[in-house]
Parts: structure tokens; C-alpha cells; sequence
């Protein structure tokens, strides 16, 4: 964040994105933040480097989940780790960060039906707009897994955009429902990620 901040990147909303997508023209040196899950080590760190920064971001979440754990990852090998609660994100609301939807429970979008799908998605929002005041915009598929029902789905119960885990940059004519994102997990070292942003991914 320090070298983004050096380089004179800054962040916007994942509304402002849309905005310029919709307009067909992206600002320069400008990027989003956004992190999946929700999990609670954002409140203790991540938030104090991105105020240090000036910096928002865009956290999507399990709204089933919240205030417990990422149970869905139980048996795969990962850790279970605390998730934000909601005064947790209500007060990093207050900070300027912006909450998304990562569906009810975390699932694997592709494999439901129709009824379960919309579930899924509704539910979701309609949690969130209950303990925040307001319902979420945007959107990220869990396990980056979408298809055209899928995308279409999300479209039809009022979100703006949906991420994926595809690898890529937000690019004119990007379609709202399906970007791209420049992944960093624990393994991205400085070196990687300077690699990625010279070479725009």
C-alpha cells in the first residue's frame, strides 16, 4: 500500500468503477481494493493501513456467517478463522469501507437451481440491508465460479457488478458481471506483486 501510495495510485468505489466502465472510460492510476470473506483480521489489520493511506475498500460477505467463522472451508485443509462481526462492520462502514455480497452461505453457485440460486443472492442482500441500512451493490461469486445463469441471476435481483477470480484488469468494455481481478494471497512478495503491476498482470 505504501508503494501504490508512492506511485501515486489512489482507490475508488466499486461504484465509481462502474461508473467509468459505463461511461467507457477508466481513470488512470486508480484501482480498487476488495477483499472476500470478511474475515475479522481486516478490522485489526487491514483498516489501520488503509486509513494510513487514504485508502478504501470494498469487503464481500457471507452474510450467514458473519460474527462466526469460514465453516465452509471445514475438511478442505484451511484453517477456520473468525469472521467480522456486524458492529465490526458497521464500523468500518462508518470508515468509509464499502460491503458487498458473497452470498448467504458461501455456495458454489453453478452447482444450484434456479430457486436456490436466488436464495442464495437474496438472501444475502437482504441481510445485509437489514443490519446496515441500506442493500449491497455489488457482488463476488464464491470460488470465482459463474456462467451466464448465474451472472444473469445476480443482474436480476439489483446488483451493479459482480467480481470473479479470473486474472486480469478492468479493461473499457469489460463486462460489469463478470471482471477480472489481480489476485494476492500470503505467497505475493513485493517482488510478484511489482511484477504484476509493471506488466498489468
Amino acid at each position: 500500500m505504501w508503494m501504490m501510495a508512492k506511485l501515486g495510485y489512489s482507490t475508488i468505489t466499486m461504484d465509481q468503477l462502474c461508473e467509468g466502465l459505463a461511461a467507457g472510460q477508466l481513470p488512470r492510476r486508480k484501482f480498487v481494493i476488495s477483499f472476500d470473506d470478511g474475515f475479522a483480521d481486516l478490522y485489526k489489520y487491514a483498516l489501520p493501513v488503509l486509513e494510513r493511506h487514504r485508502f478504501t475498500a470494498i469487503v464481500y460477505l457471507v452474510s450467514d456467517r458473519v460474527g462466526q467463522t469460514n465453516g465452509w472451508d471445514d475438511g478442505l485443509g484451511f484453517p477456520l478463522q473468525p469472521l467480522l462481526d456486524w458492529d465490526q462492520v458497521r464500523y468500518m462502514a462508518a470508515r468509509g469501507i464499502e460491503f458487498g455480497s458473497h452470498t448467504a452461505t458461501h455456495a458454489r453457485l453453478i452447482n444450484l437451481d434456479d430457486s436456490a440460486l436466488r436464495d442464495e443472492i437474496v438472501r444475502s442482500r437482504d441481510s445485509i440491508a437489514e443490519h446496515m441500512g441500506a442493500p449491497p451493490r455489488h457482488f463476488c461469486y464464491p470460488y470465482g465460479a459463474s456462467d451466464a445463469r448465474v451472472a444473469q441471476a445476480v443482474q436480476n435481483c439489483g446488483y451493479a457488478s459482480a467480481v470473479t477470480t479470473r486474472k486480469g484488469r478492468v479493461k473499457a468494455g469489460c463486462e460489469p458481471f463478470l471482471m477480472p481481478r489481480v489476485k494476492i494471497s500470503k505467497s505475493t512478495g513485493n517482488l510478484r506483486f511489482c511484477f504484476n503491476l509493471a506488466l498489468r498482470y
